[in-house]
């Protein structure tokens, strides 16, 4: 192996061993922050979860030494629910990220549709035409 090969071969290991490096730094400071964010939860926060949800913390249980869970309450006025998440599944604390943001009134709520609106679509008269025994045509 002469010199080029083997200077080009340094170059490169020392490049895989840096790009190893900084992303073993970031992982880490992304796990740190993620940890310090837990430590904050207290209930009556606002969060949003990995899977999108976004509730209300209720209360935070301790299982027991290796899992901690919240318990949110979703929706709003007489349409709530509750759902029990492992603390991990948070993955944003919403009252911080929305301290700048105005509070808008929720809009006014519609009125139910009490009948179905008329069409000229007959199911029974489409599914007589659509089966008439032949096979579809196919493009040549």
């Amino acid at each position: 192996m002469d010199l080029g090969t083997a200077i080009l071969m340094g170059v490169l290991i020392g490049f895989l061993v840096l790009m190893m490096f900084l992303q073993t730094r970031n992982r880490r400071r992304m796990v740190d922050e993620q940890a310090r964010m837990i430590d904050r939860l207290r209930p009556g926060m606002r969060v949003k979860t990995v899977a999108g949800v976004i509730g209300r913390i209720r209360e935070i249980r301790e299982e027991n030494a290796t899992l901690r869970t919240v318990l949110l309450e979703t929706g709003h006025h007489d349409r709530v629910s509750f759902v029990l998440y492992d603390v991990q599944a948070i993955m944003a604390i919403m009252d911080e990220a929305m301290t700048n943001t105005p509070v808008v009134a929720a809009p006014e709520p519609t009125p139910e549709i009490t009948e179905a609106p008329a069409t000229d679509f007959d199911a029974a008269t489409f599914v007589e035409k659509s089966n008439d025994g032949r096979k579809p045509r196919t493009k040549k």
